[in-house]
This record gives structure tokens, C-alpha cells and sequence, in this order.
């Protein structure tokens, strides 16, 4: 069985080349060695691209390369990845910069209810207008524009769906916090600083003496 030889000589994980034989609705099958085909699911083809998109780059009786994704012999199937010669850009940059982190965008497109920054190259994640102020924001388009570059942080990370939320108004609230935390720091460093309850004792010693 050509299939059963396929998979002793070759893994998941391995490159393989193949010659288009087709172009369906739902993948490319890929040629192979042993007069078998290989499948590249829409999915499999880019990581930021649609794969009804992505597939027109491609024709048939191309040579392409291929990672192996799945053999499985029983079922007469091989599942192969174009996408996964690549490094994934989302998951590089999540990786970095997961939920909490404060990072800079580029507004690329602004619509009433939300916006879309640029994070990195080929990542990007949504502004929701709830997500820009404490105050009610009627129209994210009254408040920001295309080509504002804007410190946000994210406060989501989907990474089936690789989608990435973002907030101006998490980040201020921390910001916030965080100013207030610095202020306490700084009364109570200073010399001769003295807390409510040092004000108390030194009031009740000096009733005591009297």
C-alpha cells in the first residue's frame, strides 16, 4: 500500500515537494511520491490571508513545498501546510505581548463602533468604543483618527480566532492607579511624613501627659 510506505518514510513535520493536481473549493491536492495525493486544506495556506484569497496565487502543475501535518494510512489522508513554513506572526507577538500588556498601535481603519490598529507586521488587533474612554463614546471617529498612533493595552488575547482586543481605557485606569500608588509611596518616604494613625498616637500621648 502506497500509503503505508509514505508513512514509514516520512513524519509530520517533514517539507515535501509535489506538483498541483488540483484546485477545489476546499484545499489544493498536492502530487507525492508512490502516485498518492496530499491535501492543503484553505486553513493550512496563509496565516493572516482568507484561504478563498489566498489560494488564487497558486495554479495547477505548480511545484510547491509543503509541511507535513498528518499521515494517516487507514484513512487513505495526508494533511499538508503551506503556512507552516513560516513563522506565525500573531503567535510570535502574543507570545511577547499577552493579556495586560501596555503596546503602541497605528490606527489603520476607524468605524463608529470600533477601530483597527496595527500592532506589528500582519498583526493587528480591535479598539471597541467602550474600550476608548471612561466617558461614553458615542462615535470612535469623533475621538480617533486613521494614522493616530495610540498606546493601548490589550485586554484579550483569542488565539483560535487570532483575535487580539485592545483598550485606552484600561490602560488609563492603571496609569491611575498607578500614579496614586507612586503619591502614597513618595507622602510616606518623605521625613516627617506621618500616617493617620501616627497623628492618633501622638495625640493620645500628649493627652496622656496633660
Amino acid at each position: 500500500m502506497p500509503w503505508d510506505d509514505f508513512a514509514v518514510t516520512h513524519k509530520k513535520g517533514d517539507h515535501v515537494t509535489g506538483k498541483i493536481k488540483s484546485i477545489t473549493d476546499f484545499g489544493i491536492f498536492i502530487g507525492l511520491d508512490g502516485g498518492i495525493d496530499g491535501l492543503v486544506h484553505l486553513s493550512d495556506i496563509s496565516w493572516n490571508e482568507p484561504g478563498e484569497t489566498a489560494v488564487r496565487r497558486f495554479s495547477k502543475a505548480e511545484e510547491i513545498e509543503t509541511v507535513i501535518l498528518s499521515v494517516d494510512p487507514e484513512r487513505e489522508r495526508i494533511s499538508l501546510g503551506v503556512k507552516q513554513l513560516d513563522q506565525d506572526p500573531f503567535s510570535d507577538y502574543t507570545a511577547v505581548n499577552d493579556r495586560g500588556s501596555i503596546v503602541k498601535g497605528v490606527v489603520e481603519s476607524v468605524e463608529p463602533r470600533e477601530a483597527v490598529l496595527v500592532l506589528a507586521d500582519e498583526v493587528r488587533g480591535v479598539l471597541k468604543a467602550s474600550e476608548i474612554s471612561v466617558d461614553r463614546v458615542e462615535d470612535a471617529r469623533n475621538v480617533i483618527n486613521v494614522g493616530d498612533e495610540i498606546e493601548v493595552k490589550i485586554v484579550s488575547v483569542d488565539r483560535k480566532n487570532r483575535g487580539i482586543g485592545l483598550s485606552i481605557k484600561s490602560k488609563d485606569i492603571e496609569d491611575e492607579r498607578a500614579a496614586v500608588r507612586e503619591h502614597r509611596k513618595q507622602e510616606t518616604d518623605r521625613p516627617g511624613a506621618a500616617t493617620l494613625g501616627d497623628l492618633i498616637k501622638a495625640q493620645m500621648d500628649q493627652d496622656s501627659d496633660d
